[in-house]
């Protein structure tokens, strides 16, 4: 199944504003989103946060940052490393169930981490 196409699937299943995977340089490599949202301000300044988290676990110890979830009134959002250079951002709304929306990424992760791969 291509990228897209899960991408989609989870944005239709779980109800989210935007999923998307993004370049740790920032650069959005593909999403389905809410056209209201900017996907690619979105994703990068996302993806910057992860990067401070890693930077934080570095000075913990050298440990990974897994996951980063931030809670807004209006948005919930979660970015997750998918290898080296790519990460998943996903955005809901505020009320979403914090629960369902890990087992999303976690169900998708594996195939999203391949595909991530060969791009």
């Amino acid at each position: 199944m291509a990228v897209s196409d899960v991408l989609q699937r989870m944005r239709d299943e779980y109800g989210l504003d935007l999923v998307a995977i993004v370049g740790t340089d920032g650069l959005l490599v593909e999403s389905a989103h809410d056209p209201v949202l900017d996907a690619e301000s979105v994703a990068a300044n996302a993806v910057s946060g992860l990067l401070m988290m890693e930077a934080l676990g570095r000075e913990l110890g050298g440990v990974s940052a897994r996951q980063a979830i931030v809670e807004f009134d209006e948005h919930v959002v979660l970015v997750t490393p998918l290898g080296q250079d790519t990460a998943l951002v996903v955005v809901a709304a505020g009320s979403a169930n914090l629960g369902r929306l890990r087992l999303a990424v976690r169900r998708a992760r594996g195939s999203l981490e391949q595909e991530a791969a060969t791009i």
